[in-house]
């Protein structure tokens, strides 16, 4: 463990020295137009030192894991790292442009469709764990959450996958390992839980919460501020109206409540 927090604060060290590169350019063409320079270059030279060390690591690897006691854990913590310091640093203004955040994602490993978007204020820490289908978009404060601990010392790390033409509204939280299908719709302030699925052309109304490892199928309607528990399975074409409380299967459930479900 001291180790890894050894290895994080030198590599705060390492971002520093990139991100601070251009202002080499102090020397040459004089301090007002060097540091308007570093002010264009730094996050294309920070990039650069990012993305090269994010490349060099070995790969995040899925399943669920000792926290930093067996490498699955350590894997993530590594490859975690540089997207991370460097989201934090310049997504809030430099991801005002589409460009730029493509560059930027693609360069620590996300997979992009063409025309995918997402904004300033979209948290994403594990690109390289994020699929992101053509012509989506992932609104302002949306959190797409690659990994999680469901008790101590346990981590949980699945790539989330979401399709064509998918919408994901202001304030919904993704969890590890769900997949939304294509031209689905996401509203404000939805909450997906792990390892669940949604089928293709479905509507999520706001402030819904659906619980861990929930099927819910095609062309669902589902209204604003319902519940969907744990391992629940909603077939294709289902209509819920406002507020509704869906139920899980009776096996499911049980797991859910004695939380010895994988």
């Amino acid at each position: 463990m001291m180790t890894l927090d050894l290895l994080w604060w030198l590599g705060w060290l390492y971002f520093a020295a990139w991100a601070t590169l251009p202002l080499v350019l102090v020397g040459v063409v004089g301090p007002i137009l060097g540091v308007m320079a570093w002010v264009v270059l730094a996050p294309w030279s920070a990039l650069i030192g990012m993305a090269v060390a994010h490349r060099l690591l070995p790969a995040s690897e899925e399943g669920t894991f000792r926290l930093f006691a067996d490498r699955g854990s350590i894997r993530w913590a590594l490859k975690g790292w540089a997207p991370s310091v460097y989201l934090s640093v310049f997504q809030p203004v430099f991801f005002l442009s589409p460009g730029f955040q493509r560059v930027v994602l693609r360069a620590f490993v996300a997979r992009l469709g063409a025309g995918a978007q997402v904004t300033t204020r979209t948290s994403i820490r594990e690109p390289h764990l994020i699929e992101l289908g053509r012509e989506s978009f992932v609104g302002e404060f949306a959190h797409l959450v690659c990994s999680y601990q469901p008790r101590l010392r346990s981590l949980v790390v699945a790539r989330i996958r979401i399709g064509d033409g998918v919408l994901i509204g202001a304030y919904s939280k993704l969890g590890a390992g769900c997949s939304v299908g294509a031209r689905s719709t996401v509203e404000y302030a939805v909450s997906i839980g792990a390892h669940t699925e949604i089928g293709e052309e479905t509507l999520i109304g706001a402030c819904t919460s659906i619980r861990n490892r929930a099927r819910i199928g095609s062309r669902v309607r589902i209204g604003k501020k319902c519940s969907i528990a744990y391992g629940a399975v909603v077939p294709d074409d289902a209509r819920l109206p406002d507020g509704t409380e869906w139920p899980a299967p009776s096996a499911p459930l049980a797991l859910a409540r004695t939380g010895t479900g994988p």
